[in-house]
């Protein structure tokens, strides 16, 4: 899991009330001290300028053709109206959802999965940066 922020310890989930739940994803919180970290649930995703995965929020998308029966398609009315629309059908690659929605990728990630990221010669080997 992640560390503390106060003392850098282990932290891990904790129960959520069921008010808590209506407002925030996950409560997450340190073993040795009690820190406590919220993390809110977006609400207002559909406002925000490019598109995100409507399960888990990344912008780690990837675009497709045709929708791949394999995998789980989100079956929300408002995204089934969009694919009728013509909307671009996206992938998250972490909970692997598809789903439709009318905004881009972010700039970040696409330039990424492009292949139009920076390549620098290391002893371990070449890794992929993304260039600023």
């Amino acid at each position: 899991m992640s560390k503390c922020a106060r003392c850098s310890n282990e932290t891990s989930r904790r129960r959520r009330n069921p008010w808590q739940r209506i407002f925030y994803r996950a409560v997450i919180g340190c073993d040795f001290c009690g820190e406590r970290v919220f993390i809110p649930r977006s609400t207002f995703g559909f406002l925000q300028r490019y598109s995100q995965c409507p399960q888990c929020g990344t912008r780690d998308l990837s675009k497709l053709r045709s929708r791949d029966h394999v995998e789980k398609m989100n079956r929300n009315p408002l995204r089934m109206l969009l694919g009728l629309v013509g909307a671009p059908l996206y992938h998250c690659t972490f909970c692997r959802l598809q789903f439709r929605d009318p905004r881009k990728r972010s700039p970040e990630v696409a330039k990424f999965k492009s292949g139009k990221g920076a390549r620098s010669n290391d002893d371990s080997g070449s890794v992929l940066n993304l260039v600023a």
